[in-house]
């Protein structure tokens, strides 16, 4: 029975990553995020596209995508008999592989930045600020936005990994999983890093970007 409870919260937790909210956002804004930029539904994109606020809206829900399954799987699995430890990665996984693989569109989704984000802010949320802290000011100057993402996950990929309870074993798999996950899904960016082909994030200029056009509508 406690492996019936594990398998229907993954199959929850795999729909709810489903929803992509760069595809939401992009059709109240009357376009089509596939179909713009560099086509991937995430916040990156949303943010080339569209514009910053739609861009943090996408990153801001998309993180909350995680975060909802692992936080209720862990407050509630311990009262059913199951370890809520397990249920949050078995969540956390299963969240992850619907963003970047969602059935309703084909298989066809995120690359899992901002859902891991919400997954490790459960598991760890000090550690998971701190580094994100980190990542975001490295942005500022490290223009490749995908090596900063790549090394946020493998980071905490590596925290989590050292403070597993080394008894729930199952653990290590599904961190190893979430991040081999987002390493396959940027696998794309990791060609163009290779071959200097990958697309500068200009953080700075865009954060400047959006106080000149403010001073303007102000004027």
């Amino acid at each position: 029975m406690i492996y019936l409870y594990y398998i229907l919260l993954a199959i929850v937790s795999y729909f709810i990553g489903n929803i992509n909210f760069a595809r939401v956002i992009s059709a109240i804004l009357k376009g089509d995020i596939t179909k713009s930029g560099s086509g991937n539904p995430g916040t990156l994109n949303t943010w080339r596209t569209f514009g910053f606020w739609p861009g943090i809206f996408t990153f801001v829900f998309d993180m909350i995508k995680g975060v909802i399954p692992c936080l209720v799987a862990y407050l509630t699995f311990g009262y059913i008999g199951c370890n809520p430890e397990i249920a949050l990665y078995v969540a956390g996984f299963s969240v992850v592989l619907g963003h970047i693989f969602p059935v309703i569109f084909g298989f066809k989704g995120g690359k899992g930045i901002a859902t891991a984000v919400g997954v490790f802010l459960v598991a760890n949320w000090w550690v998971t600020l701190i580094a994100f802290a980190v990542m975001v000011v490295g942005m500022l100057f490290i223009k490749y936005a995908s090596i900063l993402t790549l090394s946020f996950v493998l980071a905490m990929s590596i925290v989590e990994t050292c403070l597993n309870n080394p008894t729930l074993w199952v653990n290590y798999i599904f961190i190893a999983s979430i991040l081999c996950l987002v390493f396959f899904a940027h696998r794309s960016n990791i060609k163009k890093l290779l071959t200097g082909k990958e697309n500068k994030t200009e953080l700075l200029q865009m954060i400047k970007g959006l106080f000149k056009k403010k001073e303007k509508n102000e004027k």
